[in-house]
């Protein structure tokens, strides 16, 4: 993401969406994969190897095909001083925090959806498929952001999304048909795909030197990892081998619309910084 950022100026944000929708576009045919190798004659180990010689490959293709704009600094950036920038950057350290939030509820709906819908005695076969169902719609709301956010605002679309992607999740707790787990499934795939196509498009918005970018990417993303880490334990932990459905959901919902409403104070903290500009 860091070198698009560098190939783009004035359609920057456009083009950072429809790079985020390639994974999108992944993920409606891995699912499929996973699930026929997984439950299939080859099994659990060599499903695993498979996916990882996939994922390996293909990501090499893309490494080789990266090209930077310009050459390289003849200063390199340094990094710790980098990293004290943008921990004095009030409105970067608050983005760094909501998206912290969002993401520990963020996979909840990812990972246990399907899971769900065959608890509820969805066919199995559907079920399979409702993880499709969800990156389709994923790879929908990648490519609109991109328009959304040009009358709208990245930071106020990260806003919306994320509030509304805490409210999609605390709806899980009434999963009992078919016709909820499609509905989960679209609206979840696409505001969770607004979020996603928004992430590096924010990060370069709240970026004044754009030679700190990757570094302050690499910040971020660490940090906001370390929800990712510990959001799908903690739902699982939570949901027990009782199948205690609305526990889980209700952590996801809540922390995620927590990070909705922590990128709004960010965004408070922005309008504020360019009023003590303009006087």
């Amino acid at each position: 993401m860091a070198v698009i950022s560098h190939h783009f100026r004035r359609k920057r944000t456009m083009v950072l969406t429809f790079v985020a929708s390639g994974s999108s576009l992944g993920s409606i045919i891995h699912p499929i994969m996973l699930n026929n190798l997984l439950n299939g004659p080859v099994g659990f180990a060599n499903g695993v190897r498979a996916s990882a010689g996939l994922v390996s490959g293909l990501l090499l293709i893309a490494c080789l095909c990266m090209r930077t704009r310009v050459d390289p600094p003849t200063i390199p950036v340094n990094y710790i001083v980098a990293f004290r920038k943008s921990i004095h950057d009030l409105p970067f350290v608050i983005m760094v925090t909501g998206g912290f939030l969002f993401l520990t509820g963020f996979y909840y709906p990812i990972f246990y959806l399907q899971v769900d819908s065959m608890q509820h005695g969805i066919n199995t076969t559907f079920s399979f498929y409702s993880l499709v169902i969800l990156n389709a719609a994923n790879f929908v709301g990648r490519i609109s952001s991109g328009y959304i956010s040009v009358f709208v605002g990245v930071p106020y679309v990260t806003i919306g999304s994320t509030i509304a992607c805490g409210g999609v999740i605390l709806g899980m707790i009434g999963l009992s048909s078919l016709v909820s787990v499609v509905v989960i499934a679209i609206l979840y795939g696409y505001l969770s795909g607004v979020y996603s196509a928004m992430a590096a498009p924010l990060l370069t918005a709240l970026t004044p030197d754009m030679s700190e970018l990757g570094a302050r990417m690499g910040i971020c993303f660490c940090v906001t990892g370390l929800g990712l880490l510990i959001g799908t334990p903690i739902s699982g932990a939570l949901l027990t081998s009782n199948y205690i459905w609305w526990a889980p959901a209700v952590f996801s919902g809540v922390i995620a619309i927590a990070g909705g409403l922590t990128f709004g104070l960010m965004q408070f903290m922005l309008i504020r910084r360019q009023a003590k500009r303009d006087v």
